[in-house]
């Protein structure tokens, strides 16, 4: 699935060009320009430092030297190859086509709260989501319902919202999906973004802060992608890598989909900057890796779960005169799985991006794999 402008060696994020000077890594790399200026910022006042560091300060994330710009989801303005996964999706998040029908009649007299069940909500074994992996279990349904019931009940942290909710639920579709072989999810909470393919901004602006996603969604590799693994250029005090990260266990594992999460009631806008932040460097990424390739970048869908509500957004980079913008398009409520309903149509849309991680993303990244060597 791929974007609007071209790549061109114009692309490559360097680390350095004469221009800059202007210009200090976010995330606090070391430089002795930035710990100048962090010297100095830091004699501020709290109050102060706190007005101005916040990633979701839109200003700041415009003046990044690829700016990052929200947009709606409007059909009419993604790329043609993305408006069917867009469609989809958003049939998912409606309810349509999310039950098995063999299951609707017990969920209806079991639920009678959910009225959602009593909608079209059926599908039979030629579906397209009866294609994309299993049936879920009535069991199953039940224990995320519970789980994210009691957190809520309990006013959960981040943390065990991920460790009680979100993890199980990726786990059960990477179980459940017909790509269960191919793509994997893991929980990435203690990443770190690799300095090379951090958002720079200028040196005026304070650094934004380090944090980065929770969980993605990833590529098991192929023989395309172990070969490609083995002949990337070997970095100090790291190694090999295919991602905009430093984290060993999934860099021979190309990251295709990540997940930000936040509890309930809390942190959204921080959550999607964090989102933004870390796409912009994963776009830094591909794009060092596509080169000179006439390849168009992929649009890249981001989660953002808080506490039981999940969401969709969608990104991509294109071209805007002589400088390289970052778009967010924004966003689809998948549903809340406090609900069985809403269970049903989260893991409905998870499965489909599972197949368009397998579908789409896998043939891109393995064709600008192989690029050099054609």
């Amino acid at each position: 699935m791929t974007g609007d402008g071209p790549l061109d060696g114009d692309t490559t994020p360097k680390a350095r060009s004469a221009g800059a000077k202007r210009l200090a890594p976010d995330f606090g790399e070391d430089t002795s320009q930035e710990s100048d200026s962090l010297s100095k910022r830091s004699r501020s006042t709290t109050s102060q430092r706190s007005r101005t560091s916040s990633p979701s300060k839109p200003n700041i994330l415009r003046s990044l030297q690829h700016p990052i710009r929200n947009k709606s989801l409007d059909i009419t303005n993604i790329p043609d190859d993305a408006r069917q996964l867009v469609r989809q999706v958003r049939r998912f998040a409606a309810g349509f086509e999310t039950v098995p029908q063999e299951l609707r009649a017990s969920l209806e007299e079991t639920y009678t709260e959910d009225l959602d069940l009593a909608q079209n909500v059926v599908y039979t074994p030629d579906s397209e989501r009866a294609r994309l992996g299993d049936d879920l279990t009535t069991r199953e349904v039940a224990s995320i319902c519970r789980q994210a019931q009691g957190c809520q009940q309990r006013n959960e942290n981040e943390a065990t919202w991920n460790s009680h909710v979100h993890g199980p639920v990726l786990s059960l579709v990477g179980e459940i999906s017909c790509h269960r072989s191919d793509i994997g999810s893991t929980n990435v909470t203690t990443a770190r973004l690799n300095p090379r393919f951090k958002p720079v901004v200028e040196l005026t602006q304070p650094p934004l802060p380090g944090k980065v996603v929770d969980f993605v969604f990833f590529l098991e590799p192929s023989n395309v992608i172990e070969k490609a693994f083995g002949d990337l250029p070997w970095e100090a005090n790291h190694g090999h890598d295919f991602n905009h990260t430093l984290y060993g266990p999934i860099a021979n594992r190309p990251i295709a989909i990540s997940m930000e999460t936040k509890r309930e009631g809390e942190g959204q806008a921080t959550g999607r900057a964090q989102l933004e932040i870390w796409v912009a460097a994963h776009f830094n990424r591909l794009q060092e890796m596509a080169c000179e390739e006439a390849e168009e970048l992929p649009f890249l869908p981001l989660l953002l779960a808080q506490g039981p509500v999940w969401s969709l957004l969608f990104a991509h980079r294109q071209r805007e005169g002589q400088t390289w913008v970052t778009i967010i398009y924004e966003k689809i409520t998948l549903g809340d799985v406090t609900t069985p309903s809403g269970v049903f149509r989260v893991i409905s849309s998870l499965l489909l991006l599972m197949h368009w991680a397998q579908t789409r993303f896998r043939p891109w990244f393995e064709r600008i794999c192989t690029a050099d060597a054609a």
